[in-house]
């Protein structure tokens, strides 16, 4: 494979989805719903850019998906966990079968609007973790060509 080929595979990947097969890989006769976080608050922030083009490639490849927009997320343990904005994130994860977890690095490691978002998530529910059984994706956003520190948190 060359990149001359690269466009016709992924014109042949994206243009036509397998939703019979993504149905089967679901095994629940829908399409695979995906929950997609990003750390950052800036509007024109690279990992929210980043959250958002990979919403739409999963959504050309059948899958269902829902951004978390992090604002106005309170701190952990700054109100109860029946506060609006938690319940909002814990719905969503919950309705989740897979997702995608997007981090700029700040100071070597994944922001604290992102640690905000998953430290919200309970560690068991029914003694079951809310990422327990789905596909978890993580990508970061690094002006550094040789840092990991973030996927690797």
């Amino acid at each position: 494979m060359t990149l001359h080929d690269l466009p016709h595979i992924t014109a042949a990947v994206f243009d036509k989805p397998d939703h019979d097969k993504l149905d089967r890989l679901a095994g629940s006769g829908h399409p695979p719903r995906i929950l997609i976080l990003y750390g950052s608050l800036r509007s024109q922030s690279f990992s929210r850019k980043l959250a958002l083009e990979a919403a739409l490639i999963l959504q050309q490849l059948g899958a269902e998906t829902r951004v978390f927009d992090p604002h106005d997320l309170p701190m952990l343990d700054s109100v109860p966990s029946s506060h609006p904005r938690v319940q909002q994130l814990r719905a969503l994860s919950a309705w989740s079968e897979g997702q995608v977890w997007v981090s700029p690095e700040r100071h070597g490691s994944m922001t604290g609007v992102f640690k905000n978002q998953i430290d919200w998530l309970p560690l068991e529910d029914g003694s079951v973790r809310p990422t327990q059984g789905r596909t978890l994706a993580v990508m970061q956003v690094s002006g550094g060509s040789q840092s990991f520190n973030v996927v690797n948190a």
